[in-house]
């Protein structure tokens, strides 16, 4: 189909009563009939770890012995040296550290983020809300009020879908174990004191994301019936608003619309359905497994069919917690003992976080494998999508938060910059000239999906605010 003739039918389009379910495809239509790829869908996947992630763990290989030092104690992992300077170096020469070693197929999507500060929020165990929100709030065992949005949960509003926002995770607060239920771990928020949902049961996720795929006579009959009460609770609450009036009306309208959202919902979902059967994981026993691992990877084959679906835009995997133990990586220490370098049989604690870290990351490639196998504009929804990898305790286990490293895989189309060969870029260290926060990542983040801002989150009152404001100029076009 042409160009002239895609717009002439958007503009047909646009002129009748079209079904909001073509708009997704109509948006995408005029995209490729316009050449521009910034308009193609983005999409972001957040995966948040516990314990921090180790920088001087992070640094290729051939710069390792220029940037790192050993831990301050025997048995602690290394430190990166700060800088003076940006450092900004490309990794086609440099071999990836082992634990990133599974990215290795995807470089030139790789960017290796290093130098960021995030010092107005709370070390220690978790910044809780403040990693992705930039603020301090909660103490060690509590989360604390969301006292804004997390960088996620505007993303969730800049980047609607069917749903705006799919949590993932393996248990509740950070000092908890595996959860079956729905949780509140206190690390994302869509608005003031309005904290994110996280389902920690992989299968409940799935049959919340994938149900209409269901095959079984149970589950066709479970459809069916939900399908009637939503009609019928619409149906009721628009009667009884004709029979009420003043305050009491008002309720109803919230009623109605939240009954109303509910029953679009369905009705979308069923309008995808050929779509979510085709993307849909394949259930099996890891679904149901309680080993940590097993339900890890059911979580993040979860989230890539979420993504490739369309069913959301940004997903968030809080990848485990202090008091999760990886029996399935042969670590029989939890990840608590294992920030305080308590060893375990066979291996030292610095060994068994490596592990883990990597375990994760091998988990990232899969998503980035299936994202890069889907065609989309003039790319792939690799190019679409970006993977953040960080934890919401920076830079260690009882994280100062002067150093919070991060890892980027994918891309936002046209708005992010992109190395043919992978970048490692280092800010200059804390209170250095040229040094930025991790506010200004998120700004950048942002920016890139359409909602540019100059602040994000709060100051940190002991640097300029000059190196707080603004996007990150070197990742942006």
């Amino acid at each position: 189909m042409s160009p002239r003739t895609r717009r002439e039918l958007l503009k047909t389009a646009a002129a009748a009563s079209v079904s909001p379910l073509l708009f997704p495809f109509l948006q995408r239509v005029q995209a490729e009939a316009a050449g521009a790829s910034t308009a193609m869908p983005q999409r972001f996947l957040f995966v948040v770890k516990c314990s921090g992630l180790t920088p001087a763990e992070l640094v290729p290989k051939g710069l390792a012995s220029e940037l790192t030092q050993p831990g301050n104690e025997e048995g602690w992992p290394a430190e990166l040296k700060p800088v003076e300077s940006l450092l900004d170096v490309s990794l086609a020469d440099h071999e990836l550290p082992d634990s990133l070693q599974p990215l290795s197929p995807f470089k030139n999507h790789l960017t290796l983020l290093q130098g960021l500060s995030g010092k107005m929020c709370r070390g220690g165990h978790s910044a809780w809300y403040g990693a992705m929100g930039c603020y301090h709030t909660g103490s060690e065992g509590n989360p604390g009020r969301a006292a804004s949005p997390t960088v996620d949960g505007l993303l969730a509003k800049s980047l609607p879908a069917i749903f705006p926002h799919v949590g993932l995770t393996l248990g509740g607060k950070v000092l908890s174990g595996v959860k079956d239920t729905v949780v509140y771990p206190g690390i994302s928020a869509i608005d003031t004191d309005r904290p994110l949902p996280y389902q920690a049961s992989p299968q409940m996720a799935y049959k919340n994301l994938f149900g209409i795929v269901a095959t079984g006579a149970d589950g066709k009959a479970e459809q069916h019936l939900n399908a009637m009460l939503l009609d019928h609770m619409v149906s009721d609450v628009q009667h009884l608003q004709g029979q009420i009036a003043g305050a009491d009306h008002q309720k109803l309208d919230h009623y109605l619309e939240a009954f109303e959202s509910l029953r679009d919902r369905r009705r979308k979902l069923s309008g995808l359905e050929a779509t979510i059967r085709r993307h849909a994981p394949q259930v099996d026993d890891k679904y149901e497994s309680n080993v940590e691992t097993d339900r890890i990877e059911a979580h993040f084959d979860i989230a890539t069919a979420t993504l490739i679906a369309g069913l959301s835009n940004v997903v968030t995997i809080r990848a485990d917690t202090l008091d999760i133990t990886y029996r399935g990586l042969g670590i029989q220490k939890h990840v608590h003992g294992l920030g305080h370098a308590e060893t375990v049989p066979g291996m030292t604690a610095v060994e068994a976080r490596n592990r883990i870290r990597r375990f994760q990351v091998e988990q990232i490639a899969r998503v980035a494998a299936k994202l890069k196998a889907v065609p989309e504009g003039d790319g792939t929804m690799l190019d679409n999508t970006l993977i953040v990898y960080l934890s919401d305790a920076a830079e260690k286990h009882h994280g100062s938060c002067i150093e919070w490293p991060f890892v980027l895989l994918g891309g936002l189309g046209d708005q992010f910059k992109q190395s043919a060969n992978g970048r490692y870029l280092q800010y200059p260290g804390y209170g250095k000239p040229g040094h930025r926060t991790i506010a200004c990542l998120y700004n950048s983040l942002l920016h890139a999906a359409g909602q540019p801002r100059d602040v994000f989150g709060r100051f940190d009152l002991n640097l300029d605010e000059s190196q707080q404001r603004g996007p990150l100029s070197e990742l942006l076009l």
